[in-house]
């Protein structure tokens, strides 16, 4: 579906103007120093390679879309180059008119003719005052319940959810570099090397390629710290390293994959076994991906798997489907089975519950209360499946879960865990990949990543 297919169904599924901006540059110290400019990805669905601070009117009366741009001056060709001409860009992006964003308010007031404009919030909260000004409306970006009118974000979430060919195109191409940097960091991990090493050749994997990181790279032998952006240890025998990384292309689509693997080359037994158990919960999620099931049972489907595992290594007492029911499993799985992928690496997640949890309510217990998503499959959906086993002091040792969970847990042997590597503790695993909803099953775009535990010994400080 080309850029203008799309903005064409978006204005079949308007009432009102909608207006979209792009956002700007941020500073990242001083005004002049900015982060490298990236478009809010509901203007990047709709729009080839936009321009900071640009903004766009879609129509639906009038069945137009108008393309706000800054004006060309010859500072910005001093400092950053010349620009494409209006008319030029107005061919390019197949637009009906093109007018300076300076005088965005006038030009608006001008072409709504006194209809209520509606808007969506974005990172830039300049942008986002600026929409708060135009439509009256109390827009916030960092709030899901004040990101825009709930009708105008169901229409958006109803073209991005399902990924055309062109889209998964686009991930595979970064699930290809993803796979570069997965494999770059694991024949690095030797005794001795420092993690910020390896998160130096997975980045530079992606820049080699054009591509930047989609997320904060997350690369250390602490993984029972979920999001762990500290690349500060030094690798001994003994360690798990666990990656999550991916990378995102210049079209914005991007990639999301974890390993994990030994240092040095081989697992221990406890590591062998928890690997090989997170891996079978993992393959068996995958194998029921199909249109129709609902995600949180292929979530709950892979808890019954870790749960009877943690029993067979002697962490858990009862039978699988009683420890999941009362959530003593989330002792050692305490996250979601994974979320929406595309052009956000939680995609669509600004959104918030009324798309990612359509008429459903929110599980409140530990764990599955932070499942990101509880829907439906369908053809062309791309999201993850990443179940992990940890073993986090704060929670193994927090007095509530002890009382709470003391005929279920055995808390002893899990001390076992946490004396591990000195006193620093076993760690965590977990096994992520990227999976496209087909007609029939699933396609998983990040397979060629090695994840079977013999490649990944094989591979791991080659």
């Amino acid at each position: 579906m080309s850029f203008l297919q799309r903005r064409d169904r978006l204005l079949a599924s308007l009432t009102r103007p909608l207006v979209l901006f792009s956002g700007g540059a941020i500073s990242r110290n001083y005004p002049a120093n900015t982060y490298p400019f990236r478009a809010d990805s509901n203007f990047l669905y709709f729009f080839e390679r936009p321009e900071p601070g640009s903004a766009a009117l879609f129509d639906p009366a009038e069945k137009t879309v108008t393309l706000f741009l800054p004006e060309r001056t010859i500072g910005d060709a001093l400092w950053h180059g010349e620009v494409e001409p209006f008319d030029v860009v107005k061919r390019r992006q197949g637009v009906d008119q093109v007018m300076t964003v300076e005088a965005l308010e006038a030009h608006l007031q001008s072409l709504a003719k006194g209809r209520q404009l509606d808007a969506i919030a974005v990172a830039d909260f300049k942008a986002t005052a600026r929409a708060r000004s135009i439509t009256g409306q109390d827009l916030q970006f960092d709030d899901a319940t004040k990101v825009g009118r709930g009708e105008v974000l169901e229409a958006i979430a109803a073209l991005r959810l399902r990924k055309g060919p062109e889209e998964l195109a686009e991930m595979r191409k970064t699930a290809l570099v993803t796979h570069e940097a997965h494999l770059a960091a694991m024949k690095a991990s030797r005794p001795g090397v420092k993690e910020e090493l390896l998160a130096g050749l997975v980045e530079g994997a992606f820049a080699r390629s054009g591509c930047v990181p989609a997320y904060g790279t997350i690369l250390s032998v602490r993984g029972e710290v979920l999001h762990n952006h500290d690349h500060g240890n030094t690798l001994a025998a003994g360690d798990i390293v666990l990656l999550d990384a991916g990378a995102e292309g210049p079209a914005g689509y991007c990639s999301d994959v974890t390993r994990c693997w030994p240092v040095g080359g081989a697992f221990t037994p406890e590591g062998r076994d928890v690997y090989e158990l997170v891996l079978k919960a993992e393959l068996h999620a995958i194998g029921q991906v199909r249109p129709g099931v609902r995600y949180r049972e292929l979530h709950l489907s892979a808890c019954r798997v870790l749960a009877q595992g943690l029993v067979d290594l002697g962490l858990l007492t009862g039978a699988a489907d009683s420890l999941v029911e009362a959530g003593a499993h989330a002792l050692f799985f305490p996250h979601g089975l994974g979320h929406q992928l595309g052009l956000d690496v939680h995609d669509l997640e600004a959104f918030g519950d009324r798309v990612l949890y359509p008429g459903r309510e929110r599980s409140t217990q530990f764990g599955t209360a932070f499942l990101r998503m509880d829907m439906d499959l369908a053809e062309g959906m791309v999201f993850t499946i990443e179940p992990g086993l940890y073993f986090v002091p704060a929670i193994l040792r927090s007095p509530d879960f002890r009382a709470k969970f003391r005929g279920q847990v055995n808390f002893d042997r899990a001390e076992r865990y946490l004396a591990m590597n000195g006193g620093r503790g076993f760690g965590g695993v977990r096994i992520e990949d990227d999976v496209v909803c087909t007609a029939t099953g699933s396609e998983v775009l990040t397979a060629a990543i090695p994840k079977g535990r013999a490649e990944v010994e094989a591979l791991a400080g080659a």
